[in-house]
């Protein structure tokens, strides 16, 4: 989601200089690659960027495109074969031993959607946007036509039958449920349809809204820590109860302060599913009074500093005062906090913490990637 709202950032900056730009996607990798489907790229034709889909070895070639693409007004699908020996000889290089398959697009066709998606996730709300990347010659259906599904709420736009559009927004609603974006194929057989024939090609983009990471206390460790997470692509609020350290100057990348003791946070503060919690107050009854409204909350993640024996303390205390943890609550809470690099001081710490919250969001182990059998990105 930071490389969207960069994008979008760009988009606007670039709308008032009245210069045409172009939008790659990555819509389709078999085998690895540096970047997974969704991956995306803004681009002007004096060759200024935002974003990446790749390691910088396709942008070269996508640039050139884009030049094609702008002065035509018709989108693109480029096909890139990382297998062979031949990408060296093409100046790719990136021995990923994968396929590549991304989609070019004026901007002014996605500009729409993309506004229409962040408006929709901003309100911490999923969507996604399909687009028809490719048609069997001859059919009537029209590449780079779009339909909007909202995760809540109706459809918007058409990919040009409406046969088509109603089983895009079954897989789409699918893949909404999973985070996951993907091109599907429809034949038009299958689907019943007249109005076309042949084979279509639908990239289903999800937009999901970023995952939230809440952050009790604002101590030294907490500032690298919402610093980089920001980076990472989350949402962050930091929660203390010292008016002097809870400062836009102090966290300019949290995007919620709040000012409050403990006690107070379950008035202020709505925990959901999804969201991610680290405890850095350094304070043993805080934890306690913290634990025991986190652990039996939605959150995904609870982050404790500290080594196992204080987690056995805070437990136990807890138990003392007739609060049993749930073996959900329990299987949530992540103590000693991070995983076990070998990290010293708040910024390894930090890098330690936001390596296992994203390792606990995408379903991982946290290992070596040489150790992994399968591809990179697959599921």
């Amino acid at each position: 989601m930071k490389e969207l709202r960069d994008i979008l950032q760009a988009l606007g900056e670039g709308q008032a200089q009245g210069e045409p730009m172009a939008l790659a996607t990555v819509v389709h990798v078999e085998g690895s690659a540096y970047r997974r489907e969704g991956a995306k790229l803004l681009l002007s034709p004096k060759g200024e960027m935002v974003g990446s889909i790749s390691a910088g070895c396709l942008e070269g070639d996508v640039l050139e495109w884009t030049r094609h693409v702008l002065e035509s007004g018709t989108p693109i699908l480029r096909h890139y074969d990382l297998t062979s020996e031949d990408e060296l000889v093409w100046g790719f290089g990136m021995g990923c031993n994968g396929q590549i398959e991304v989609w070019i697009e004026p901007l002014a066709l996605a500009q729409p959607y993309l506004e229409r998606a962040r408006e929709v996730f901003e309100r911490e709300r999923a969507v996604a946007v399909a687009t028809l990347i490719g048609a069997t010659e001859g059919s009537a259906l029209k590449p780079g036509s779009k339909l909007l599904i909202p995760a809540e709420g109706r459809p918007s736009g058409t990919l040009g039958d409406v046969a088509l559009d109603a089983a895009v927004e079954r897989d789409a609603r699918a893949l909404l449920e999973i985070g996951r974006s993907k091109t599907m194929a429809y034949e038009s057989t299958r689907l019943g349809s007249a109005a076309w024939a042949g084979e279509a090609r639908v990239f289903i983009d999800c937009f999901l809204p970023p995952p939230h990471l809440v952050v009790f206390g604002a101590g030294a460790d907490a500032v690298p820590l919402v610093r980089l997470a920001k980076e990472a692509g989350f949402r962050i609020t930091v929660v203390d109860h010292r008016p002097r350290f809870v400062t836009p100057d102090r966290f300019p990348w949290a995007d919620r302060l709040i000012l409050a003791h403990p006690e107070e946070a379950p008035d202020r503060l709505a925990l959901t599913p999804g969201m991610y919690v680290v405890l850095l107050t350094h304070n043993f009854h805080v934890d306690v009074k913290l634990l025991a409204w986190l652990l039996a909350s939605p959150v995904e993640y609870i982050g404790l500093l500290g080594p196992r024996e204080r987690r056995e303390l805070l437990l136990r205390n807890l138990r003392e005062q007739g609060i049993e943890p749930s073996p959900e609550g329990l299987r949530k809470l992540y103590a000693p906090v991070g995983l076990d690099i070998g990290a010293e001081g708040p910024e390894q710490i930090a890098l330690s913490i936001v390596s296992e919250i994203l390792a606990v969001k995408n379903r991982r182990a946290g290992t070596f990637l040489r150790e992994r059998q399968k591809p990179i990105h697959a599921d």
